[in-house]
């Protein structure tokens, strides 16, 4: 098959989670691009229709906007439901909704430190993988692409990654797309990660700038990642081009993992 033909994602239908922002914007729009219809959800349904409206005037693709907690079983089950009857399927979920919080490790609040980061980075995942993953398999295949984090692959001192609940979560999130890919991989649908290092969006924008100076320094590239540098990653686990790839963690970091 001719190389760009791999890629192409033409008459298939993504669901995207963390449907808006810097971070999801880069993502839908590499799946517009290459062809692929799309639901964006996120429990601000305005920002999901505007970014899905404006994705769909510039590459003339089907792309719809709507709200969901991915926390909440019903919102999930809810979303799924929308892509099988406005799209005809469900081809992708990329799983890239997310929480924070930052706060020494000592003092993390149960409710809403550690559990509230539990609930939306690692149920809500496993939430949308179940209720997706379903119809992939009716379907007979489908990819999967869950959003993990450097901070799963490594630790941080404390100067540098006070976000103990939010490093736990992405780590078993790459266990998850492990286990799923095991579980899955013989009925057609494929589980894989992508794991952003430090970004200049989404999160990251939060961080003060005494903060940010020291993770910044500590990546062997010496700068944050650009959100359009995970196109490259979307494009390969989204299509067939990584169609005997499962089970993998795609680290684009600037070499932060590494040292």
């Amino acid at each position: 098959m001719p190389l760009l033909e791999v890629f192409d994602l033409r008459g298939r239908a993504a669901v995207v989670t963390g449907g808006h922002g810097d971070l999801a914007e880069a993502i839908a729009g590499t799946l517009a691009e290459l062809g692929c219809s799309l639901l964006l959800a996120a429990r601000r349904a305005d920002a999901c229709e505007e970014l899905a409206a404006r994705l769909a005037g510039t590459y003339g693709v089907r792309a719809l906007g709507v709200a969901a907690d991915v926390s909440v079983e019903d919102d999930v089950e809810r979303l799924v439901a929308t892509a099988m009857r406005e799209l005809g399927g469900v081809d992708v979920l990329v799983n890239g909704a997310a929480t924070f919080w930052s706060a020494p490790a000592e003092d993390v609040p149960l409710e809403r430190g550690w559990r509230r980061v539990i609930e939306v980075n690692l149920t809500g995942t496993f939430l949308a993988c179940r209720a997706a993953g379903r119809e992939m398999l009716r379907a007979g295949g489908g990819s999967i692409v869950n959003i993990a984090a450097t901070g799963g692959i490594k630790s941080f001192a404390p100067e540098l990654g006070p976000n103990l609940s939010y490093m736990t979560s992405k780590a078993a999130v790459i266990k998850l797309t492990r286990d799923l890919a095991a579980q899955w991989a013989a009925r057609g649908v494929r589980v894989n990660a992508i794991a952003p290092g430090s970004m200049a969006g989404g999160m990251m924008q939060s961080l003060p700038p005494e903060k940010l100076e020291p993770m910044v320094a500590s990546i062997p590239m010496r700068r944050q990642g650009r959100p359009a540098e995970l196109q490259g990653a979307v494009a390969y686990l989204a299509s067939d081009a990584s169609s005997y790839v499962t089970g993998t963690v795609l680290v684009v970091d600037g070499g932060q993992s590494v040292v």
